[in-house]
């Protein structure tokens, strides 16, 4: 055969081949970029941005839809959150928390003896509360009233001077002085003695509280369990997650979208890009044989 028809059917298969892959290079290309429009005066470029650029708003709401739809379910969450392993890591996560005041200080910072302050004054008044709630200064009164005349009964010497006025004579001051001490001084010494208190159970790791840790922890798994249970439907609507996807995949930039995707497909887009020169190829193969035909 004429070394000029070899050269010629060479040169036509090669660039065949050449011409399948730059198109499809350029197809995968134009997958990505450009990633803004382009304009020759007010002339808008066609095909430009990009696909992926073009069509990213889109592609985001899809994946939001799909992710929350079909890939992270109200039914899925809840079995993930009630797993064994997750049960138990917050259980113990609980019984491994440091002291109240060292909890207190890293989660509220120089805010935690003011709130502090706020807890031990409302236990302070609760409790203050209460006791006058129950009008102690009369029961206290009522009580030594009592007392007085049971040892007046067994003894019959003191009993010829105390009879029941003298009595009340002398408990009611006795009942209308301990009121008198809750509404003034008594508030401050109950709150001392609760800051007392408080002070040495938030000095106490949580474990410490408990005598029993493993029955604490079914207790907390238990109640953790409910809760999820009982909330979960809640809880998954809270994370709006179609709403989170479409938002994280709209503020990408078309570079890092590009990124993304190619992390995920790089070899197959390769594969497509070589895929054209394996059909120029053929092309020119049929082309060579159309002209040995011909000829």
């Amino acid at each position: 055969m004429d070394p000029l028809v070899i050269l010629r059917i060479a040169v036509t298969l090669v660039m065949s081949a050449i011409i399948g892959i730059f198109t499809n290079y350029i197809a995968v290309k134009m997958l990505f970029r450009p990633y803004k429009a382009k304009y020759i005066g007010k002339f808008h470029v066609p095909f430009t941005p990009g696909i992926m650029p073009r069509r990213q708003g889109a592609l985001a709401k899809a994946l939001g839809r799909m992710i929350s739809e079909s890939l992270v379910r109200t039914e899925d969450l809840k079995n993930a959150l009630l797993s064994d392993e997750i049960s138990h890591t917050i259980a113990k996560g609980i019984l491994s928390f440091p002291s109240v005041r060292a909890s207190g200080e890293a989660l509220f910072a120089e805010q935690y003896g003011e709130k502090r302050d706020v807890v031990l004054d409302l236990l302070t008044d609760k409790i203050l509360g209460g006791i006058l709630a129950m009008d102690i200064g009369g029961v206290i009164a009522t009580e030594a009233s009592a007392a007085v005349k049971g040892f007046a009964s067994h003894n019959p010497l003191i009993g010829m001077f105390v009879n029941d006025h003298m009595v009340a004579q002398l408990a009611a001051p006795i009942g209308e002085r301990v009121t008198e001490f809750l509404n003034g001084d008594g508030r401050g010494k109950l709150r001392h003695a609760l800051e007392e208190e408080i002070s040495v159970m938030e000095e106490k790791p949580v474990a410490e509280w408990v005598s029993d840790t493993e029955s604490f922890e079914r207790v907390i798994v238990g109640l953790y369990r409910r809760l999820v249970s009982k909330y979960a439907g809640s809880i998954a609507s809270q994370f709006h997650i179609a709403e989170i996807v479409e938002q994280k995949v709209n503020a990408m930039p078309p570079e890092a979208l590009e990124a993304l995707m190619l992390s995920v497909m790089k070899k197959e887009l390769n594969a497509v890009i070589w895929l054209g020169g394996i059909i120029g190829l053929l092309l020119g193969l049929v082309s060579v044989f159309m002209n040995f035909i011909n000829f």
